[in-house]
């Protein structure tokens, strides 16, 4: 068998492993209740209005009336979208100014706004192996799908690594690299199901003597960690040219969409890519919503300020309660009950009182899923401490 074919079975294969994991998943979300408006700290489900700590709107900005303004402008100038790949007749002016913006929070040569964060992991391996940047691939196993699914595209050989643990990732490095040959090591930045931090100091160190690099998929951390938002590298005051990264608009900023900021040389060879070429760039919309939320952060840092108070004040009364929450800074708090039977009760007796949280079965949760709040800068000192009292009530 040739290797050309023996990689695209391969590849075949992981796809489809990882496909069946998610499919049950996706038909349990699919039968889910209904949100009938933006998310906020008050949002209407079935019908109904619910105290809401249930998605990722740290700042509210999904139904913020100046992004909804700024994306109505944005389509009444462009259109819905060009219709085509950027690499076609599909570049726009608003496109260039989102990146210019994000290159500029970010501190950033470059940057590049793709259609989807789900697409950054592909556009960014792509990018990364051709230019040589590394010979083979070490991942933590909790990393998100969009890490997985693209991972065995890139032609590397991939070797997962206990989640969160830098020395089982340095044993594997030791054990699986040949002489000469330099690692890719990717890994989330924020953990999504727990709030939990990645280890990334620890990452970087252990690629450093084979001259490695490290790739964060930081859709959580952008926006909300370090002392620019600027993530997950930002929170532990690292930089440098080996250290890459992407996220999403969907979540801090509140649009939609995929960014990529970094060296120009990286960036180019994303533009120059399959996904650049053959995917639709964003909506005006969504463009127009970015470009908002961006100058937002930018210009109001203390909305950052009060989400993190909100994320102690929140992760303080769960821990006052006997809940078993991580203590990171980050706005996520997730725990689990003796057995699922108990967190369906707990999640439906918090229903019944007009408080949404998740009852989530997602990556890096067990078999039985986890209770997971998340809390916004717009949430109240009261709002927070009814979400308390009713999980104490309840218990």
């Amino acid at each position: 068998m040739s290797a050309r074919r023996r990689f695209l079975r391969q590849a075949a294969a992981g796809l489809m492993a990882v496909g069946a994991g998610v499919r049950g998943l996706a038909a349990q979300f699919l039968a889910g209740p209904m949100m009938e408006g933006p998310p906020g700290t008050e949002t209407v489900i079935d019908g109904k209005k619910y105290l809401y700590f249930g998605g990722t709107s740290y700042y509210g900005f999904q139904g913020d009336p100046a992004v909804a303004e700024a994306a109505c402008r944005a389509i009444r100038k462009y259109g819905l979208h060009p219709s085509t790949s950027r690499a076609g007749f599909g570049n726009s002016p608003i496109y260039e100014e989102v990146e210019k913006k994000a290159s500029a929070y970010f501190g950033a040569e470059r940057s590049c706004y793709l259609a989807s964060g789900y697409l950054c992991n592909a556009a960014g391996f792509q990018a990364l192996a051709a230019l040589g940047r590394f010979d083979a691939v070490f991942v933590d196993e909790g990393s998100h799908y969009s890490v997985m699914d693209y991972l065995c595209l890139t032609g590397k050989p991939v070797t997962r690594f206990a989640h969160a643990d830098p020395d089982d990732a340095r044993r594997k490095l030791a054990a699986g690299l040949k002489a000469g040959q330099r690692p890719l090591l990717v890994s989330d930045g924020v953990f999504p199901t727990f709030g939990e931090i990645a280890p990334v100091p620890d990452y970087v160190k252990a690629v450093e003597p084979y001259e490695g690099s490290v790739w964060l998929d930081d859709s959580h951390g952008v926006g909300v960690l370090g002392p620019n938002g600027r993530g997950a590298y930002d929170h532990f005051g690292l930089a440098g040219d080996r250290l890459f990264f992407c996220g999403t608009m969907s979540k801090a900023f509140g649009s939609h969409g995929g960014l990529i900021p970094g060296p120009k040389a990286f960036v180019d060879e994303i533009l120059r890519g399959h996904i650049m070429n053959g995917a639709t760039g964003p909506t005006a919309a969504a463009s127009g919503a970015a470009l908002a939320a961006l100058d937002a952060l930018m210009k109001r840092p203390e909305m950052r300020a009060r989400l993190l108070a909100n994320a102690r004040r929140l992760k303080s009364g769960l821990r006052g309660i006997g809940l078993p929450v991580a203590e990171t800074p980050f706005p996520v708090a997730a725990w689990t009950l003796k057995n699922a039977r108990d967190m369906d009760r707990v999640h439906r007796g918090l229903m019944d009182r007009g408080i949404c949280i998740q009852r989530a079965r997602y990556v890096g949760a067990e078999a039985e899923g986890v209770l997971r709040a998340v809390v916004f800068s717009t949430h109240t000192e009261e709002q927070i401490g009814r979400l308390v009292s009713a999980l104490k009530a309840l218990a």
